[in-house]
Order: C-alpha cells, then structure tokens, then sequence
C-alpha cells in the first residue's frame, strides 16, 4: 500500500513496510469518565469537540465490522469530529514537558489520559497486522483519518519539519507502535518527502484514505484522481475462440524469480523475535531463548534471506533446470529493514543480486520489474496528482497498439498485482480497461509482491461472466513471513507459426526450511505442477476460473490449493470460511477495490453451499431425532 501513516505515525507512514506503488508494467468527545475528552484542558481551543459516542461512521463509508469489539470502537469514535487544535497543543504541552527533563523523550511511554484513551480506540496492534496482510478494516480507516487530519493540522498551523518529527516520534513510541529506533528511523527518512506533500495536497482526510485504502474506507470523488486513458482510435479486433496450443510444438523453460528480499547482515543464531519489522541480525538485540535464535537457512519470523540460501537456490536451479531460455524477475530485491535504509544500501543489494545471477546464469537474458522495496524513500507523488504523470500507461498502450498491428503476443511484467490492495484503484481500473482492449494480444502477465503463490483472474468489462486474462502471481524467495523459500519455472509455448505464448504449465520448487535448519542441508524440490496437482486439460483463463467454482464446491481441492499457497509452510495459518472467501475472491480480483462487483457470483455460491450444508445438517438431526422417538414410543 502506498504509506497511510505519517501524521504522529497514527496511519501515514509505517505502511511503507509494503508500501504499494501502481502498477510498473514491463513489456516483453463529554468530560469526567467520558472515552475522550480533547476539550476538557483545552477551553479555549476552537473547535468542539462534541460526543464521540454517537451512532458511528455512516455505512455508505465503512464495511461492517467484523467483530463486536471493533464494532464498539468505531462506533464510538469518528475522527471528522476529532478536536485537532486541542490534541496539538497537548501534544505540544508533553513534548515540552519532556524537553524540561533534559530533552530526553526517546522510550518515555507516559501519555495524557485523552491521548492513552485515544490508542484504545485506535488498535494499533490490530492497524499494524492489517497493513502488514493488506486486510483493511474500519479501524485502519478511522486510525488513517486521524493521522492525515492531524498531520494537516501541523502543516496549516506553520508547523516546522523539526515540530513534526518530535510530534510523531513521540506519539509513535508512546504507543509502542515500534521500537524507538524504528520510529525515529521510519520518520527521518519520509520527514521532507511527507511534509512536501501534504504542503501540496489538495485533498480532505477522508479523499486522502479513501484514495489509499480503498472501497472499505469510502472514495469521495476527486477529479485530481478520477481520469483514464485514451485508446488510439482503433476497434478492438474480434476475440477468436481460446484454443489449447497442438502438442509436440517447440516449448521455452522460463524461471521466474521474486521478492528475493536478500539481506547482507543477516546472521544465523541472532535474535529472530526482536519485536521490529526486520530481525535476524546481530543489531537485533539479545536472544532470551533457544527457541528465538535465527535459522541457518532462514526464518519463518520476519527475517529476509542469508546469502548461503539464494546461492543454494541459484546452485539448484543451474543443476535441476540447465536449459532456462530466460528468466522473469519480478522485484524486491532490499530487506525489510525500511527504517534504515539509504539510496546507497539499496543499490548495493541490487548489484550484488545482479552479481549473483551473472554468475550462476551468464548466457540467460534477464527480463525484470522494480519493486516497492527498491526506491529509498518510496514516492509519495501519486497523493498530489495521479493522473498517470509519467505517462507510463500511455506508453503502455502506444506499444501494445503496435504490437497488435504487427499480429505480435505480449506478456507483461510487473511487481505488485493490479487486483491486490496495494494498487491504487485508479491505477488498477485502468490497467484493466487495458487488459480488457489487449486480451487477444496479452497471453500472460507475471507478478510478485505478495510473497505467495497464487494467481489473478480479468474478467470482460460488459460480460462479468467471461474471464479474459490471468495474472501469475510467483512465489517468494523469502521466507517472510512463516512461508518457505520458493521459485517457479514455467513451460510456455515456443517459436513457430501461429504461437500464441502461453503458459503451458508451471511448477513451483520450494525448500523446506525447517527440515533445512534442523538437518543443516538444503533440499529443494517440486511441490507441484499446476496441470496434474488441479487436474487442469490447459493452462487457458477459462480453465483457471473453473477451477476456483470447484474450490468454492469442494474442501479438499481447496485446502490443496490453501497448502501450496503458503508454500507447503509448515508454521502456516488456518483458514476459516471467511477466510476462504476472501481468497478465492482474491482469485477472482484482477481489478482492485470492486470486490462487490468481482466477488459477488463466488461469494453467492459458497453462501449457497454453507446455506445447504446447514439444511442437510439439520435434516439429518431431525431425521434421527424422529426415529429415537418411534423407536422409544413404540
């Protein structure tokens, strides 16, 4: 997600953990006991604040919530009618306070009691994990109002730079958003680039985290962020019937490779639970327990990938797969360690990623795509204008034109998915008109940045019904977060007259990291083929979107796919009926924030199912219920 916490670190900057850049196409309130009481020290501020408790955030703005006690929360909390002026001044009032104990405020926890009250309605813990799964709820929406409301606040009032960093330092160490280091890094990094932006900005709190979380948080229009781009004037031409490609044609070996996420400093034995966004090094802190040292091989806890496991991976891949005709390498190439890093770090990663294939594969052409992670700081330019600035999706068009007029097959390479929540959803609905145009020219699309393996699914604009496209989706070299390390090889269709360039089949190899850290070798091997583990005739859209209604249908087909997903992980999560929801109508989302458009025929069908299993459930009961009654009575 493109950052949503900044303004006191309340939702507009730590999101640069997965920060979500669009899409990078490459071609080939009351006083007393009340909850919060912002007027009660303040009289003279100017505005009121008036109730909080009051009957919550209008529903044409917020999903429901999904529990009772975010329920609560929400309902008693509206940030439009936050008092800013009264939170400022006692912000001020505490750092001030702090400065008179010789300037010291670095791991000071104390708050006043308005703001303590403030982090209880605003669960931080529970906005951190959702910005960290990209699962958004009421909660990080309120929590990112605030933080831009405030953050403006600042600016408007002649703020400096320097005010704002001690304001945000403090709040996000009061509330233990992260640790002090983390927090003082994170904002010295983003200060110049967030400030300039909100100077700049010309939109409202609610535009604002509408524009960045999306649907659950309400889209305001916004003319800076509602254009699309213009097609040549050219028909679409018309959509031949998808056919399997003839067997025994030329094929190619394609690997692909994503979030790599390698990291120079990570050191076996280190602490792997130090409570920061990246642990695993020697700067992590004390290990307390056995159990919390650092892997080998890797970890499943937040730490990135040791040297000696890329190049055990590169070493198999040379070895098991000697004929990759080129390779597709879909970014995040950085560590997590985002407080830290510099313009310098991340290129010197970079280069020594680039090393390491030359020398495993110096004959290979290599096609890739930047990630979020390889910008220091990550741009925040989009919030000013999004109106396609560099004109990169024009250009995409332009050359998709040509490569229809010359009858050529495309396929794209991106980092973040154009369906996931990270895409902005402007961006993410015009890549799709985009797809939609092209689908008889694009026979593939290929993406990283979620670290699972999984896929994305184009549906016609005017028939929802037909599936155009696929988006794969390859898995991660890291093992962040509780996944084993993976790649994936393609079979795709060669050169020969009338070749299409599909996808034939793939096959993702991972390494079971924890058989690897307890045994001290590393085995890579095959945890599937998609054509025999689905039981697929072809790798085509149509073939794809059946097997996600049979998933829908049948529990053990899905807890297949739910296993391959986390890469055969052995610390993976479980997954409830709401759960297989979202997944599967993650599946069906190659467009961001329209799920109640993308979901809604899948979403009826398991309804369906669960509403038939409860009936056949309570038949059953009733029936064995009537039969003890004849049978005791005669």
């Amino acid at each position: 997600m493109v950052s949503l916490l900044w303004g006191a670190l309340l939702l507009v900057l730590l999101p640069v953990l997965i920060s979500g850049n669009p899409v990078h196409p490459t071609l080939i309130h009351g006083g007393g006991d009340e909850p919060l009481d912002l007027q009660h020290d303040h009289p003279d501020a100017e505005d009121s604040y008036n109730n909080l408790e009051s009957d919550g955030i209008p529903q044409e703005l917020h999903s429901l919530p999904t529990t009772q006690l975010e329920k609560e929360k929400v309902e008693k909390f509206d940030p439009s009618r936050l008092n800013y002026t009264a939170l400022r001044l006692e912000i001020d009032e505490e750092l001030d306070r702090l400065s008179k104990r010789e300037g010291r405020f670095i791991g000071e926890s104390r708050l006043p009691k308005f703001l303590s009250n403030l982090g209880k309605f605003l669960d931080f813990e529970q906005v951190v994990k959702e910005i960290e799964t990209s699962i958004m709820s009421s909660m990080s929406c309120n929590a990112c109002k605030a933080g831009v409301g405030l953050l403006q606040h600042y600016v408007q009032n002649g703020k400096t730079r320097d005010d704002i960093i001690k304001a945000a330092s403090r709040l996000c160490m009061s509330f233990k958003i992260e640790t002090p280091r983390v927090c003082m890094g994170i904002i010295y990094l983003m200060a110049d680039e967030v400030v300039y932006v909100v100077e700049n900005l010309v939109m409202s709190p609610d535009e604002v985290c509408g524009f960045l979380i999306g649907d659950i948080c309400g889209t305001p229009y916004n003319p800076y962020h509602e254009w699309r781009v213009a097609f040549p004037p050219v028909p679409k031409p018309p959509i031949p019937q998808p056919e399997p490609p003839m067997e025994g044609m030329p094929t190619l070996k394609v690997l692909h490779l994503s979030d790599t996420h390698f990291d120079p400093e990570y050191r076996a034995g280190s602490n792997a639970d130090c409570g920061e966004p990246l642990c695993c090094r020697a700067s992590s802190g004390p290990v307390k327990s056995l159990d919390k040292r650092a892997g080998l091989w890797g970890d499943y806890r937040k730490c990135d990938t040791p040297l000696r496991t890329i190049e055990s991976m590169l070493d198999n891949i040379a070895y098991l797969h000697p004929n990759i005709d080129y390779i597709i390498w879909t970014g995040d190439l950085p560590p997590h360690d985002i407080w830290n890093q510099t313009r310098e770090s991340n290129l010197n990663v970079m280069r020594a990623t680039v090393q390491q294939l030359m020398d495993y594969f110096p004959y290979t052409p290599i096609f890739p795509a930047l990630g979020n992670h390889e910008a220091a700081p990550v741009n925040r330019w989009l919030l000013i204008n999004s109106t396609d600035p560099a004109e990169e999706l024009q250009w995409f068009i332009y050359e998709l034109q040509g490569a229809e007029d010359r009858g050529e097959k495309v396929h794209v390479l991106g980092h973040i998915p154009p369906g996931h929540h990270d895409c902005l959803k402007i961006w993410s609905h015009n890549y799709y008109k985009i797809i939609n145009r092209f689908e008889s020219t694009i026979t593939a699309q290929f993406f990283g940045h979620t670290h699972f393996d999984e896929f994305e699914l184009f549906y016609d604009e005017y028939d929802r019904h037909r599936v155009t496209n696929i988006a794969y989706i390859g898995p991660s070299v890291t093992s962040y977060y509780k996944l084993n390390p993976g790649y994936r090889i393609y079979t795709i269709e060669g050169e020969y007259t009338g070749s299409q360039k599909l996808v034939l089949d793939h096959e993702t190899w991972v390494m079971n990291l924890d058989e690897a850290n307890r045994d001290g070798v590393p085995r890579w091997y095959q945890l599937y083929s998609a054509k025999r583990a689905y039981n697929m005739r072809n790798l085509l859209p149509e073939e794809w979107n059946s097997l996600v209604y049979k998933m829908a249908l049948e529990d053990d087909l899905f807890e297949k796919y739910l296993r391959f997903y986390w890469k055969n992980s052995v610390v993976r999560e479980p997954c409830d009926p709401e759960c297989k929801k979202r997944m599967l109508c993650d599946l069906k989302s190659g467009r961001s924030n329209d799920r109640k458009h993308t979901c809604a025929k899948i979403k009826k069908q398991i309804e369906n199912r669960e509403w038939k299993d409860w009936k056949n459930w309570i038949f059953s009961g009733l029936t064995i219920t009537s039969l003890a009654t004849w049978w005791f009575w005669g």
